[in-house]
């Protein structure tokens, strides 16, 4: 947590220094444990003062995706009526396995629902306990994971990645040729998970 709590003012100063993300990218932090909170609501990052985190118990995976969906969509609508976006990004990182009774991969669905305006890509990243099937499957396309035994390094590492991700995806966005999610991760100890195939319902 320690980890964490240093890494979200690099994240607010990296987007700050780069004036083409800065110009697209919004940020949200929810955190979830046994219960999910919108820490930060999406907000232009230049105005935002970074959250401190504290650590909680349990893991619940429905709870934070579904304060995500909630953060997006409340976030998104608060830009005003004509307003352009991109579809949104989840970061999903988590150290440990889903331990609620309810099913997670409903919240899932929802957050990403193409048929919905809001849908989000996810990203999922997993460390410590994390059931590496369950991080390929909350992902949309990009799933990660870190062997790395020191928990502040594992969060260190994957914090800077999506630091990068952000802003390469944004500067794709900014250059007009279209954009597209980017995820460099080269030069780091995250092995990319190959995603399982999934047949249409």
């Amino acid at each position: 947590m320690t980890a964490v709590n240093q890494a979200l003012p690099e994240i607010k100063k990296a987007i700050e220094d780069d004036p083409g993300t800065g110009e697209i990218a919004r940020l949200a932090v929810v955190t979830f444990s046994d219960r999910s909170d919108c820490v930060l609501p999406l907000t232009d990052i230049a105005y935002a003062d970074m959250p401190t985190l504290t650590p909680q118990g349990g893991t619940n995976f429905a709870a934070g995706l579904r304060t995500a969906g909630e953060a997006l969509r409340d976030g998104i609508k608060g830009l005003g009526k004509g307003s352009a976006y991109h579809q949104p990004v989840v970061f999903f990182i988590s150290d440990g396995e889903h331990n609620a009774h309810e099913d997670w991969t409903h919240a899932r669905a929802a957050v990403t629902a193409k048929e919905d305006k809001y849908g989000a890509q996810i990203v999922s990243f997993g460390f410590g306990q994390a059931n590496r099937e369950a991080i390929q499957r909350v992902s949309t396309g990009f799933a990660f994971f870190t062997d790395e035994s020191d928990p502040a390094t594992a969060v260190r590492e994957i914090l800077h990645v999506v630091i990068r991700s952000i802003r390469t995806t944004s500067s794709s966005f900014s250059s007009g040729t279209g954009g597209a999610l980017s995820v460099p991760h080269e030069g780091t100890r995250l092995t990319q998970l190959p995603l399982s195939q999934r047949l249409v319902d």
